[in-house]
This record gives C-alpha cells, structure tokens and sequence, in this order.
C-alpha cells in the first residue's frame, strides 16, 4: 500500500512538472556589434510560454546597470503565447569600453525562474565637440521671462522664453518639467510667480535676483537680446545670483530648415537654421573670454550628425569650450524622451 501511495505521488508530481509553464527565449544574447557613445540601444526579446500551464511573471525583470531598462508589458502567458519584452541600453558613460548588460527575467516556470539575458558590443567614444542627448535633458534649464510681450520684445536673455505672469497657468501643459529659472524686470514680480508655478507641481523653479536688471547689473550685455532694463534691480533673499545662472546657462541651437522647426523643436532653443550662425556671433564670441566654468553650454541640434556637428566644431574653435552637438541629432531625443519638452503645431 505505501509502495502505490509512493509511486501515486510520483507520478502526480511528474504529471504537474510536465504541465508546468516553461518560459523560452529563442536568442537570449543580442549583440550590438559597434555603436558611438550616445546611441541609445533597442533591442526586443521574445519571451515565449512553450509550457502547458499559465506562465507567471513573479516581480518586472532585473537589470545588472542603471543604465538598462526592461519594462514587461504584461504579467501572465498563456500556453504558446509570446510576448515583446523591449530593452533599452543607455550608452552615456561608456564610450571606449566593451560591454554587457544583463536582464534577469523572473517566472513560476520551475526548471529557470530566472532567466537570463544579455546585450554586448562595444561603445565607442564619440567626439570631444559631441555630447549625448541624455546630458542635453541633465543640463536642460529653461530661461522663463514672465514679462509682458512689450517688454520682451523689448530686450530679452538669449533663448529666454516669454510667459507673462498673468498667463502662467495657460503655460502649465507645455513647460518641461525640469530646471526652470524665472525673470522678471527687476526682481518685483518673480518671486511670486515661481511659487505659482511650484504650486502646479514644477519642483525646481529658481527665481533670478534682481530679474533682467540683475543680470545686466552682473554680467552687462552678455546674452542680452535688444535693450537693458532702465530701472535698478531689486534683489531678494527667495532669490538666486545671476552667477547661478551664468554657470548652468543652456543654450540649444536649432539648424535645422524653419519648416521643420516649425514642426516641433525643444523649449527655448533658438532658430538659426543651417546658414544662420554668424548671426549669433555677436552674443555667443565675448563669452569666449569667461572661464570655462561661466561659459554657457551650447548645444547645436539637427535631424542628424552634419551641420550640427560642423557648428560645434566651430565654435570650440572660437573659444566656447562648452558647446557641443547632440550625437545622433534630435532623433536620439525622441527615441528617450518622444515629444516630452518640444511645442510644435
């Protein structure tokens, strides 16, 4: 009697390990071969239920680096069901170094819960006048002139946006959630329009000291487009010194044709179009003379790697030792980040 009550269990646990999920992946290592450091490397795996039973995805896959992702979009496989499991390899940091990056996927499939994944290549390093559009999005400030139109027309700071105070809460669905510093003309009005903005959720609004005329007062006409304020600026301790400013100032330059700009292009870069450089000259040289530290960052942009990368080419030559061209242009912006920080039609 035990001997059949032994033999009973055996071959109900043989029965239940051989209707169990079983999770396959028919090329569980995807190499790369060779990309520049800034691509960002997509790859999708086919994950696969070549069980008899629902497969379950215990907890979302592992990734041996931060700079990986593997977003599951589902959680359960039926018997012979397939599913897409997309990773994305953020390659920043790791130009001249061969790599591999591990995804571990976790299951109820008894023989392997965890299963494994690899992408490997190498990254090679991009150019001394290149920088990655994800440094773009870690450097992004925006330049927030909350004027009214008048008296921005009037004069401005070089890639300022305009929003008067009254029309903020308009502004609300388009403004970048990012680093955001607010002008006003003297100090008078941006205090109270960073809280508004803080109040709506925008955690790291900056308010500049002594507004437009602050910064006159600091740094006279540099990046300053059109007329100085004729009024002294009012400082305030909510505030920060326009050094502040200076030192994290992001420019982005868009070359590309207006038509295209037109289309879509990030908040507060600058239309120069392909041609249109020499026109900037008069703003951007002077600042060659700063330290490098009080040098804004430039970044030329375009729909790929040509003029982008002659622009930046030149203006290092010139002295801006912080301007930079976008490895892989805009497309490697929206391939990140889709449309997020762009206004367009």
């Amino acid at each position: 009697m035990r001997a059949m009550g032994a033999l009973l269990a055996m071959l109900v646990g043989s029965w239940a390990l051989w209707a169990a999920p079983r999770l396959a992946v028919p090329a569980p290592v995807y190499d790369f071969g060779e990309v520049k450091e800034g691509y960002l490397v997509v790859h999708r795996f086919l994950l696969r239920n070549v069980g008899d039973s629902v497969l379950t995805f215990t907890r979302p896959p592992g990734v041996s680096c931060g700079c990986t992702s593997a977003p599951l979009p589902k959680m359960t496989l039926d018997p012979g069901e397939g599913v897409e499991l997309e990773v994305r390899f953020e390659t920043t940091g790791f130009g001249g170094h061969r790599t591999v990056k591990y995804v571990y996927v976790y299951s109820d499939d008894p023989v392997t819960p965890t299963f494994t994944l690899a992408l490997q290549g190498y990254v090679a390093p991009h150019e001394p006048y290149e920088d990655t559009a994800y440094m773009l999005r870690y450097r992004y400030r925006l330049i927030l002139d909350v004027r009214d139109a008048e008296a921005y027309a009037r004069g401005r700071l070089l890639g300022a946006v305009n929003v008067p105070a009254a029309r903020l809460a308009e502004a609300v669905a388009w403004l970048p959630q990012t680093t955001i510093y607010v002008y006003d003309e003297a100090g008078e009005t941006g205090v109270m329009a960073a809280e508004f903005l803080r109040r709506q959720g925008f955690w790291a609004v900056r308010v500049l000291s002594g507004g437009l005329a602050g910064w006159v007062q600091e740094f006279g006409s540099s990046l300053l487009v059109g007329e100085a304020p004729k009024v002294a600026p009012s400082m305030s301790p909510a505030a920060v010194p326009p050094a502040r400013l200076a030192s994290e100032y992001v420019l982005i330059l868009d070359l590309r044709a207006p038509e295209a700009y037109a289309q879509g292009h990030l908040v507060g870069s600058v239309h120069v179009g392909s041609d249109g450089l020499e026109a900037l000259l008069e703003h951007l040289l002077p600042l060659a003379s700063r330290p490098r530290e009080l040098q804004p960052f430039i970044y030329c942009v375009d729909e790929g790697e040509g003029v982008a990368q002659e622009a930046a080419r030149f203006l290092q030559a010139l002295g801006l030792q912080r301007a930079y061209a976008v490895v892989g242009g805009l497309p490697q912006w929206r391939a990140r980040y889709g449309t997020a920080f762009m206004v367009g039609p």
